[in-house]
This record gives C-alpha cells, structure tokens and sequence, in this order.
C-alpha cells in the first residue's frame, strides 16, 4: 500500500472509495471525490526548507502501522515498522501545519493465524496482492505509500501554548485531509489524529502521532488484487476470495516525529 514527498505540501500509513461510497450513499450524502492515477511520486526531500514560522520534525523510521481487512470468514491484519517523512508544525497556528508520512509497504507482515508458517504464505500473497513481489516489474515504484496533507481542517486547541497534558505533553485533537498515494492511484482522505507534543510550546521537539480512527483504504479503488509473485493478475481469483475478504483496508498509525 509510494508516497508524495514535497514536504511543504504532505502526514504513514502504509495500508475503500467503494467502502466509503456506500457510506456516503447511506447517509444520503455526495459520493466522495474520485481517485485519479498518478506516476510514482518523487523520492521525500525532508531537506527541503520549511515555511516561516514552522518546526521542521522528521518521522522516525521505527513507527508502526497497522491494518485489518475484516470479513465474516476470516479478519486479515497486520502491520509495518518502517516509515519515513516530516511535519512542519506551526505552534501559533496548527491549522497552517503540513507534512507526509511515508510507508514501507515491503516491510508488511501478517499475523493473522498467529502462526508462523501460515502467516508467511499469507505475507508473500499480500505481497504480490500490492504488486511488490519478489519478480514484479513494478515493485520499486509501488514500494512506498504515501499520504500527504498541506493543512489540518481543524485542531483543538488551535495554538499549541493553550493545550495540556499528563506529563508535561501538549495533546491536541486534529483532523488532516489530504492524498493518499498507493500503488499508483491518489485519492482524497480524511484522517482524525491525537498529536502528543513535547518540549516547549514555541519550539517543540518531538510529537507523537496515533489514529483516533482508522484510514479506511479501498483494494479495488488502488487496483490492489489477487497477483502471482510477477504482479501477473491471476484471473478468477477474486471471485474465489471474494466472501472472505473485505474490500476496505482499516490502518491505523503510531508514530513519531523528531527534531533533528
């Protein structure tokens, strides 16, 4: 589940636009904006200057992200530790802070038997699923995962010197919306964070970042499907499969970002 990295315009993971039409539908509201396919997005450039005002915080690579794909037949989930990104927070105004967050989609591990053999047959498969098998042709470009945000729609509070929290920790609520680049496809999401901030409120010096609830990811909207381990789509194994997964990824993100 590659990612954009223009710094200046990008928070994962990373890993549904039918899922999250049919809600749409439910509630009698628009369907959401359509995912539009893109090139691989460029290499980060976490060097890139920051804005005036913001406190550059690279994200450190040992974050995890976690998904599950739930199903009457069987509950699929697993995570990545490998995550990479940065975040321009403005203290006076958080609403004007920007950032990506990158995820390592080779770095997938299942555990849904909690076995170790199974788990390792269904890893490789989840694999080829994202197109980043062993002999895919595409398996560099479609390596990374990426989900960008250029503001936060609202954070509580809004500057960073009014929030409080357990053990000297700044707490904020924040909802981001931005893109989510995935397998060569971007659509629009919208993701409700709690963000930890430690040091002091002009300067911060790290943030810790968890999901309040998960990203709902679309297979079929990202082109995420049954492959051999070439990314040769193997035809008629989606209907075989199709009672026992669900089309919508829910990832969940922890993480954490630190000045350097």
């Amino acid at each position: 589940m590659g990612v954009r990295s223009r710094v200046g315009g990008a928070v994962v993971v990373g890993v549904a636009v039918v899922a999250a039409g049919a809600m749409a539908c439910e509630r009698g509201g628009p369907p959401p904006p359509a995912a539009t396919s893109a090139s691989p997005p460029p290499a980060p450039s976490a060097s890139a200057p920051s804005a005036h005002g913001t406190v550059r915080l690279t994200v450190a690579p040992e974050g995890t992200a976690t998904f599950l794909i739930d199903a009457p037949l069987e509950a699929i989930k697993g995570r990545w530790t490998k995550l990479r990104g940065a975040i321009d927070l403005d203290p006076s105004d958080l609403t004007k802070s920007h950032g990506e967050i990158d995820l390592d989609l080779g770095d997938l591990h299942t555990e849904t038997f909690g076995d170790p053999k199974k788990d390792e047959a269904q890893t490789e498969h989840a694999r080829n699923w994202l197109d980043i098998g062993t002999d895919a042709a595409g398996r560099e470009a479609n390596r990374w995962a990426r989900f960008t945000f250029t503001s936060l729609d609202s954070a509580a509070p809004a500057k960073l010197p009014e929030a409080a929290g357990p053990d000297g920790l700044r707490t904020v609520k924040v909802v981001a919306k931005g893109d989510l680049w995935l397998h060569g496809v971007t659509s629009p999401k919208t993701v409700k964070l709690t963000v930890a901030v430690s040091g002091p409120a002009s300067a911060p010096t790290a943030v810790r970042i968890t999901s309040d609830e998960p990203l709902r990811v679309s297979l079929k909207e990202h082109d995420v499907k049954p492959r051999d381990i070439a990314g040769k789509f193997l035809a008629g194994a989606l209907e075989r499969v199709g009672k026992k997964i669900d089309d919508a990824a829910q990832v969940s993100l922890d993480l954490t970002a630190k000045k350097m």
